[in-house]
């Protein structure tokens, strides 16, 4: 069924042409004015603005008055304005669109910019990305079905990640992947650009750290208050106090995806130095090559961000996650 385009005039022709008319002439007096050093003058500024009400009036009148119906110019703006060459010569398929959907103008534009930006973005993720591959000596994040590995969408909060002082407003909004293995966890942080807080790369210290306070209520604690609980533990309630899990077993990474504004994906090793019950002093080591589970974690979304955070808890003998609702 074709919906009729409430915009049509059937004379559009004509009506175009006399806008390009008025076009040309405001465009010749603008050339004669800035000849004679009279652009900043109000008659140029007259002729300037006769020229953008005539153009804009004339690409409307092209773009929304010649098709009688809705169908006719969803066929005329996709042949006309196809996705750019460059985005084709990426391989990126366009999707197809069925013209017999639409029921308006504004719908036809709506389909159109989304499936550019689409395109546009696809085109440069596949230009921008890392090749697939399990980087050497990397045990963690080969098996996309073992039972170790787990991901999931995690907001930090400003206060978890600076238990004192000025923490800001926003936290890190980051996707969790974590792989168990012999050696310990192997935990990555994805940095997530729509997120209106830190970046992952700023924070990575801050974020191994409320990672690993989280697996035990000991770690929790600073050093001295640690040794008070200890004491109070064994004294008071009779009972072997918890012990932090051993910092050296947690080994961090991180994964920047690629963006329109021009950034690469990588993956990389973050080496860090634990002292006085914080991860310090951060290393960066690149990988050339990124494991199919990193890489296809922001597709699969595997925890809807726009749910509540949750909180991450190791057991003591490092062998499961429980996860709890964030207080």
């Amino acid at each position: 069924m074709a919906y009729p385009n409430p915009h049509y005039d059937p004379d559009w022709e004509t009506l175009h042409d006399r806008h390009d008319e008025e076009r040309t002439r405001a465009s010749e007096e603008m050339e004669r004015l800035a000849k004679a050093g009279e652009m900043r003058s109000d008659a140029y500024d007259r002729a300037k603005a006769e020229f953008k009400r005539h153009h804009e009036a004339a690409c409307h009148t092209l773009l929304k008055k010649q098709h009688p119906t809705v169908q006719e110019y969803a066929e005329w703006l996709f042949r006309e304005f196809r996705v750019d060459a460059e985005d084709f010569g990426a391989g990126i398929p366009v999707p197809e669109v069925d013209f017999a959907e639409f029921r308006t103008i504004e719908e036809v534009d709506a389909a159109w910019r989304r499936i550019h930006t689409a395109i546009s973005n696809s085109a440069h993720e596949k230009r921008a990305s890392l090749p697939v591959g399990q980087p050497t000596g990397l045990k963690a994040f080969a098996d996309p079905a073992s039972p170790s590995l787990m991901r999931f969408w995690r907001h930090f909060l400003p206060r978890e990640l600076y238990p004192v002082g000025y923490a800001g407003e926003f936290g890190v909004r980051t996707l969790v992947t974590a792989d168990r293995q012999e050696d310990g966890w192997h935990v990555c942080f994805m940095h997530d650009w729509d997120s209106p807080g830190m970046s992952v790369t700023n924070e990575i210290e801050r974020l191994a750290t409320a990672f690993y306070r989280e697996t035990c209520p000991m770690a929790r604690q600073p050093a001295a208050r640690r040794r008070w609980v200890a004491w109070l533990a064994r004294r008071l309630l009779r009972r072997k106090p918890a012990v932090a899990p051993d910092p050296g077993r947690f080994h961090f990474y991180q994964h920047i995806l690629p963006n329109p504004q021009g950034c690469r994906e990588t993956f990389d090793r973050i080496l860090l130095r634990f002292w006085q019950g914080e991860y310090r002093d951060p290393k960066w080591f690149s990988y050339r090559v990124i494991p199919e589970v990193i890489q296809s974690a922001r597709l699969e979304r595997a925890t809807d961000v726009s749910r509540p955070s949750w909180a991450l808890r190791i057991s003591d003998d490092l062998t499961s996650f429980t996860r709890m609702s964030a207080l």
